[in-house]
């Protein structure tokens, strides 16, 4: 289990890397990013990081800051650099059990370490590919990204939603334990217009005969639509298969 000083770590390291594949080209494309230039994913990964930085330095629980934009005429490798020097130093110096505004409501600046960490180590990916390269994606990391993208994108529901499981079940053996999601939808309504999407929950009880199965970096970044089923063990129903990629797709 990954500790918060583990967190940190990672996010620095994978800063370090982001930055050095950038500095190849800020023009090449972003295979990850359809549309999107290494500068477009610089430009990015700042805001996020600011925004991460500002809620946890201004101890908001209630409320998002506004989104950070880029000073007129600074390089965007320049603005990430700064960002994420900042973010690392906010984060190191903060209480991780403190309140933050999060994802659906109140959350800890623990799930900020975390998330950062996630946010930059699959970006640095992106900038990486966009070279035509991959640098080493620690399994550890990986193995709880996996856990992550559920917990905090897959099986977060509306608070004013009604799920509707269905009977599709897939299992993810990916980092030495077994994963099962049941697929169903989340039904409701926001502001005023219905909504139909489809979520999943964890069912660890449930026996799934759609399966996925690979080391931890390859079925991460597939799940994030970073790599291809090249290399991971695919079996039962292909539906259910790219069901499971759709669910994690944000």
């Amino acid at each position: 289990m990954l500790s918060v000083a583990d967190y940190l770590a990672h996010l620095d390291a994978d800063a370090h890397l982001l930055a050095a594949a950038a500095v190849r080209g800020p023009d090449a494309m972003v295979p990850g990013c359809p549309a999107w230039t290494v500068s477009d994913l610089l430009s990015h990964v700042a805001a996020v990081h600011a925004r991460s930085s500002d809620i946890v330095e201004q101890g908001l629980v209630d409320r998002w800051p506004e989104r950070a934009r880029p000073p007129a005429g600074v390089d965007p490798l320049d603005w990430y650099r700064s960002g994420a020097d900042r973010l690392c130093r906010v984060l190191a110096a903060a209480d991780p059990t403190a309140p933050a505004q999060g994802f659906g409501g109140v959350t800890t600046i623990e799930f900020w370490i975390r998330r950062m960490a996630h946010e930059t180590a699959v970006h640095r990916i992106d900038a990486e590919q966009a070279h035509g390269y991959e640098s080493l994606f620690d399994a550890e990391l990986a193995s709880d990204g996996i856990d992550e993208l559920f917990d905090v994108f897959a099986t977060r529901i509306p608070s004013s939603a009604e799920f509707l499981p269905s009977e599709d079940l897939v299992r993810i053996d990916a980092g030495g334990r077994p994963r099962i999601l049941r697929f169903g939808r989340a039904v409701g309504e926001s502001r005023g217009k219905r909504f139909d999407i489809l979520k999943a929950v964890l069912d660890p009880d449930a026996t799934a005969d759609t399966a996925v199965a690979g080391e931890p970096d390859r079925v991460l970044l597939w799940m994030w639509g970073r790599a291809s089923l090249e290399g991971i063990s695919a079996s039962g129903d292909p539906q259910i298969v790219d069901r499971l990629r759709e669910v994690c797709s944000i």
